[in-house]
């Protein structure tokens, strides 16, 4: 289920063993403003279902955010190895990407988590690669920007629809691997250039 080429097995057994038995909500990348991870700490208190909130990285709001946030089932992992990263990506059942404005361009963070088989909730940002990357009701779900109840209830209907999970799951890996691999990308800009010059 992950790449044991990058991925040791011990590293996998020590994070799934901790939350083993638990739905993991996933979020990674800079604690900064647009990334939007206010909302989804906001959000927290409005989700049902019985879940751990992970949050990777670090950044200036880090030590606002633990402030604001005493949830028990919220979890501040910090700056995460490239390996302990892969293993959260594929562990988790949901990625939130709640970024809030276009400085949010594309979202590497959201492909790859979607590259492990992770459906992506993230709120619909105008002017962004966000909502192209993800697609509402294919790979994952959209809400209204900044809107946390509807976040929250987003992320519950993932979790407690595994059908819909698993073929956002699915859906998920093929659409990045039809799309946003190296590879993909350097045919599609040859096709491009030829297209041009032709």
């Amino acid at each position: 289920e992950y790449d044991r080429g990058k991925l040791s097995q011990q590293e996998w057994i020590r994070i799934s063993e901790k939350y083993k038995g638990k739905k993991v909500v996933f979020f990674v990348g800079r604690h900064v403003t647009y990334k939007g991870l206010t909302y989804l700490l906001r959000a927290e208190r409005f989700i049902k279902s019985d879940c751990v909130i992970l949050i990777g990285g670090t950044g200036p709001l880090t030590k606002q955010l633990k402030l604001e946030n005493q949830s028990a089932r919220v979890e501040f992992l910090g700056r995460l190895s490239d390996e302990a990263l892969l293993a959260y990506h594929y562990l988790a059942d949901v990625f939130v990407l709640p970024s809030i404005t276009k400085n949010e361009a594309f979202g590497l963070v959201l492909a790859e988590g979607m590259f492990c088989e992770t459906p992506a909730v993230t709120f619909v940002i105008d002017g962004s690669g966000v909502n192209w990357v993800n697609l509402h009701g294919v790979t994952g779900l959209e809400v209204e920007n900044g809107n946390v109840e509807m976040l929250a209830k987003a992320i519950d209907e993932l979790l407690t629809n595994d059908g819909m999970r698993a073929e956002f799951a699915h859906n998920a890996k093929k659409r990045v691997e039809e799309n946003f691999l190296v590879g993909q990308i350097d045919s599609k800009l040859k096709s491009l250039y030829q297209e041009l010059i032709g």
